[in-house]
């Protein structure tokens, strides 16, 4: 007699994706990338508001995924951690989905993925999960985004650097300034449960609280594993090419690089919806690329 299949089987690793209507087009986008690319059929969960789920199915017409809604999320929350605050940001809600989908029990492990983001070349499991199933961490030390920074803005730097050492100080680690983004990122469900029961809870705390404290998801989680050392850290350099801004985009567009040339290195792009920033900000780049790149030319007006 032939076993019966196993039933409600907990998946390895899925794909999830936090949305909302302003970024639809683009979570659609990254949708049909998956359904093109995903060898391995990797199933793929989108949340979003309650008020938009309906627009989003209609847009998802076609694309296989499973719906979550961002209330689900937060009340799996809420039930361990106490009333959300009426005036918690909103702008930390999406982080607080991100760090709380474990809850809803769905896999061991989820990639989440950022609604400006693609694939541009096929993806297995094996991206993802080492011969022993466990997750890859990535971690870098900003190398790409410092050489940008460093012909456009060096607060880049800096705001980092502060960033980052308050997180080190929260753990008691020392070392390196390591960065744990960009999307996507691989997070272990063992990892982010440990913090809540062997963390939050014996400090009489919330994670609503800490993200408050520490608001940023991505390196809460990486100083966290360093910390716990919950599951083993196998490391590993960010699996999407990431255009901050413009500049780098247009900078790279005029010496050649394309999608196919990024595929030899990257699974997908991110071309982060914060492009739309004040133009203020975006002139003082350009202003500042200008200085550099004519200094030479106008050396001793400059140096006056």
């Amino acid at each position: 007699m032939n076993p019966k299949p196993e039933k409600n089987v907990i998946p390895d690793l899925v794909l999830f994706c936090k949305s909302y209507h302003k970024d639809m087009l683009r979570a659609r986008r990254m949708a049909d990338s998956v359904q093109r690319f995903n060898v391995d059929r990797i199933p793929l969960y989108m949340c979003v508001p309650d008020k938009d789920l309906a627009a989003f199915k209609r847009c998802f017409e076609g694309i296989s995924c499973t719906f979550v809604t961002d209330e689900t999320v937060l009340s799996a929350s809420c039930r361990v951690h106490g009333a959300l605050p009426d005036d918690y940001p909103r702008h930390l809600l999406q982080q607080l989905v991100k760090l709380e989908f474990w809850r809803l029990n769905t896999c061991r492990n989820y990639l989440w993925i950022d609604a400006d983001s693609y694939f541009i070349r096929e993806f297995r499991l094996s991206d993802f999960l080492d011969q022993a199933g466990v997750p890859y961490t990535i971690q870098h030390e900003s190398e790409e985004l410092f050489s940008f920074a460093a012909t456009y803005d060096d607060s880049i730097i800096e705001d980092f650097q502060r960033m980052a050492i308050k997180f080190k100080r929260l753990f008691n680690r020392t070392g390196p300034l390591y960065n744990f983004g960009y999307s996507p990122l691989i997070w272990s469900c063992k990892v982010l449960k440990h913090l809540y029961e062997d963390f939050l809870v014996p400090r009489n705390q919330t994670i609503f609280t800490l993200l408050l404290k520490y608001p940023c998801e991505m390196q809460l989680y990486g100083e966290y594993l360093y910390y716990s050392k919950t599951i083993p850290i196998v490391t590993k350099k960010p699996l999407f090419k990431v255009y901050h801004y413009d500049e780098q985009f247009f900078r790279e567009q005029e010496y050649g690089q394309n999608e196919y040339s990024l595929s030899k290195d990257y699974l997908g792009i991110v071309m982060q919806s914060n492009w739309a920033s004040p133009n203020k900000r975006k002139a003082g780049f350009r202003i500042k690329l200008f200085i550099r790149k004519y200094r030479k030319r106008f050396k001793g007006f400059f140096d006056k």
